[in-house]
């Protein structure tokens, strides 16, 4: 055995410890990335045209340039596509991944 019990306690406390400062810092990261926004859609200044010709909200800092743009994401449904293939196409073109997942509560 790597560790004793004692020690596992440790540091599924600590883990618990750490998992807490990541949300709450996470919690921090995204009320300034909300400040920003709000600046970048309410600041005249920040219009403008990204190099495809879409318009954006930019601001140019002393040592930073903060963008904010939408973004399109194509999504395929798996049933749907599911129902238009066989079982033979659909397992051609299917991909699978294996990975470990540690679950504490």
């Amino acid at each position: 055995m790597c560790m004793t019990k004692s020690e596992l306690e440790k540091k599924v406390a600590e883990l618990r410890s750490l998992k807490a400062l990541k949300e709450e810092t996470e919690s921090g990261i995204r009320e300034a990335e909300r400040a920003i926004i709000e600046f970048l859609n309410e600041t005249e200044e920040c219009e403008a045209i990204d190099n495809k010709g879409k318009p954006i909200r930019q601001y140019i800092g002393t040592d930073y340039k903060a963008t904010y743009s939408m973004q399109t994401r194509e999504n395929i449904s798996k049933e749907a596509v599911k129902n238009l293939l066989n079982e033979e196409q659909f397992a051609s073109v299917r991909t699978e991944s294996t990975f470990g997942v540690l679950r504490i509560k």
